[in-house]
């Protein structure tokens, strides 16, 4: 195949300065092309911050060069799940057919097979989670240097850490430290998009409030009373279905939402929780120390009975008079009807 430069790209191109009088080699225009392609490619995919859309650009700008019949990301480490893309024709050159996980244990090696095969090109570069690895099938595209393969791979590893960092820090900016649940605020974010959601479904929300946490803090340390927070949150989070969000809401206070639940079934869920944590038995220094909490629970059948926000000033109600009951266990809110 003769080269011909590849001129979508020349803000982002090299210098280039050839003898006088000589015509460009077959080998300086294909450097030139895989320079140009490097820089623009590069460019492309730093500017994602889901390590997922850096896989689906990464795609689409590998299509336009090697015009693969199929492409894929396979992370054996189980940072994410496969993903493949089917060359498409089009002005977005690349369709995403997502696959599960699969693969070898994890490796941690590097290498960039040369050459080129009859089934296309493979990278194999190290991710910052494990070994990853890229194939490219039935790629029609120039023959490549080593060189250029392996600069690709470099590159999409780089972009990939950035975004996986970039993922933590979110993470981590919507998980209360001490926990692992959400934090209040992220909580009241989802509320809200709960909210927004067209779906009419039943659902349900739990307010829990440690039993004389106060006390157990003045007595113990603040170190004991996050042993306990710590403690309280497990049982929670062992407890959730796979819909459901939980929050440490404040201090010693936490909320869950369950969505698709009606009020019994809430109430099911919110003695088991304070079953639990009844059970929990927590060790600090050589006492044993007996824990507990109070639940309130409130539950809508649509969204016409009222908004999220007013269905957890209900729960909070409700947790009142579980306060003021005695402590210890769970109340439904008076106005639920299912």
């Amino acid at each position: 195949m003769a080269y011909q430069v590849y001129d979508d790209f020349e803000e982002s191109a090299p210098a280039w300065n050839f003898v006088e009088g000589m015509e460009p080699s077959r080998g300086d225009l294909q450097q030139l092309n895989e320079a140009r392609f490097l820089a623009a490619f590069c460019c492309a995919i730093f500017g994602e911050r889901d390590p997922k859309k850096v896989c689906s650009t990464a795609a689409q700008w590998l299509y336009r060069y090697f015009g693969f019949s199929r492409a894929q990301f396979a992370f054996p480490g189980g940072s994410m799940e496969s993903l493949s893309f089917l060359g498409q024709p089009g002005p977005l050159g690349a369709c995403l057919v997502p696959e599960p996980a699969t693969g070898p244990a994890r490796q941690r090696r590097f290498s960039v097979p040369a050459g080129r095969g009859d089934q296309g090109y493979d990278i194999t570069v190290q991710f910052p989670v494990g070994l990853g690895n890229l194939r490219m099938s039935e790629a029609g595209g120039p023959a490549v240097s080593t060189d250029f393969l392996s600069s690709i791979g470099e590159c999409l590893a780089a972009a990939l850490e950035k975004a996986h960092e970039y993922r933590e820090l979110q993470e981590l900016s919507l998980r209360d430290a001490l926990t692992g649940l959400l934090n209040r605020r992220a909580f009241e974010e989802l509320l809200e998009i709960e909210e927004g959601r067209r779906e009419e479904h039943p659902q349900a929300l739990i307010m829990i409030d440690i039993d004389d946490f106060k006390a157990l803090n003045d007595t113990f340390g603040h170190p004991a009373g996050d042993q306990v927070i710590a403690g309280v949150a497990g049982v929670i989070r062992d407890a959730l279905r796979g819909a459901d969000l939980a929050t440490r809401y404040g201090g010693e206070e936490f909320a869950v939402l369950l969505p698709g639940t009606r009020a019994k079934d809430a109430l099911r869920v919110a003695e088991r929780i304070r079953s639990r944590i009844a059970g929990l038995g927590l060790t600090i220094g050589p006492i044993k120390v007996q824990v507990s909490a109070s639940l309130g629970v409130a539950s809508r059948s649509t969204k016409r009975e009222c908004s999220l926000k007013e269905l957890l000033a209900r729960a909070d109600q409700a947790l009142y008079r579980a306060k003021r009951s005695g402590k210890n266990v769970s109340v439904l809110d008076d106005t639920a009807t299912n």
